[in-house]
């Protein structure tokens, strides 16, 4: 290859740096939550989640599949996608339930900031929301994340574009 051709099969430079991937994650939001089924088949749901010091606390119901699954296989990943910008974390799960040591200190801050009722505590809706997260069935699946992968569509635009028009020159050399 020449001098002047770029290696489009090198996507390195495509990666999120640490303030666009801070911004994408934020302190809440959404993403696919996956995990693995009992004959080995990966699956996924999209779920809101809380991003707590470097790690990602959703919520469901104990008798969703997910939570058997991951109390036999913790293994799981989460993946965000949000504004031409992704970011996939693989990691370990641990289900928290009531009558689990911690829950209820974990349901306190967990259930306000994933309601957004610590940072709308007037509203009424959300109010009601947060006590309604607060089902006696419901459990917090702590997810411990590492960034497997950080891609943004941005740069892998002009970066395609860069790589069509290195290959529309003629070769030197």
């Amino acid at each position: 290859m020449s001098a002047d051709r770029v290696d489009y099969e090198d996507l390195t430079g495509m990666q999120l740096d640490r303030p666009q991937l801070d911004a994408l994650v934020g302190d809440v939001g959404e993403c696919v939550f996956n995990w693995t089924t009992s004959d080995g088949y990966p699956v996924g749901v999209v779920v809101a989640y809380v991003y707590h010091d470097g790690t990602f606390f959703t919520t469901c119901a104990e008798r969703r599949k997910r939570v058997p699954a991951l109390r036999a296989r913790p293994q799981s990943a989460i993946v965000i996608n949000r504004g031409g910008r992704t970011a996939s974390f693989k990691g370990d799960s641990v289900v928290h339930a009531p009558g689990d040591e911690g829950f209820e200190a974990l349901k306190a801050w967990f259930y306000p900031r994933l309601s957004g009722l610590d940072r709308k505590p007037d509203d009424a809706y959300i109010q009601s929301f947060a006590r309604f997260l607060d089902s006696p069935h419901r459990v917090i699946i702590e997810t411990d994340a590492r960034l497997v992968v950080g891609f943004d569509t941005a740069k892998f635009a002009a970066f395609t574009s860069e790589a069509m028009a290195a290959s529309d020159r003629p070769a030197t050399g």
